[in-house]
């Protein structure tokens, strides 16, 4: 299914924030407050400029810092900190590669399941993986761990540097693949930490 056009849009950024006057809750005009990159006025795109993003969500969070409406009925407060907490779960949602790429891929209509299919061959080695995680776990051979580690931590990278080509190509199954991977790499280096946590 090719979609690269809904994943790298070239249009200009969403509207500005409304500055609003100081007695009254800011608002962000013509955003859905589901739509992170709305939200920070960015055009939806897996390809982001993280420095753009980092000015976006500073003067946006400016504009919404709920102590701008410290003086306003309760309502409004509760409704400031609402937006300021919306900004702040989508510049981080946005910020990082995994979540981003998975809201996009939603964005296009496909969703990742709880039990998708994944490659055997995969599959295989990434049982035996844990295998030999669980027995340099119990050896508390911590040096054995790290080495494990190193090399997953590389083959995620490799995964997440093939992302960006994926999403020009808007080649939404391998991104899924792609996405699928990266859970269990990603388990499997949540399990490296636990196990270099008890050391």
């Amino acid at each position: 299914m090719a979609v690269a056009s809904q994943f790298n849009s070239s249009g200009p950024p969403r509207d500005p924030v409304a500055a609003g006057d100081r007695g009254s809750a800011p608002r962000l005009s013509g955003v859905s407050g589901d739509d992170p990159f709305a939200l920070l006025g960015l055009s939806p795109a897996y390809d982001v400029d993280l420095a753009a993003l980092e000015r976006a969500f500073f003067e946006r969070s400016k504009q919404l810092h709920p102590d701008r409406v410290a003086g306003a009925p309760a309502a409004e407060r509760v409704a400031a900190l609402s937006r300021a907490r919306a900004l702040n779960d989508a510049y981080q949602l946005i910020k990082k590669p995994v979540a981003r790429a998975e809201y996009l891929l939603a964005r296009a209509g496909v969703t990742i399941g709880d039990n998708e299919r994944l490659d055997p061959a995969f599959l295989m080695e990434i049982l035996e993986l844990r295998e030999e995680l669980a027995e340099a776990r119990a050896a508390e051979n911590t040096e054995l761990v790290a080495r494990l580690q190193g090399a997953m931590q590389a083959r995620r990278t490799q995964a997440l540097e093939a992302l960006p080509g994926l999403f020009a190509a808007g080649d939404t199954q391998a991104i899924k693949d792609r996405l699928i991977l990266l859970r269990y790499i990603n388990r499997y280096l949540e399990e490296c930490d636990a196990a270099l946590d008890e050391a």
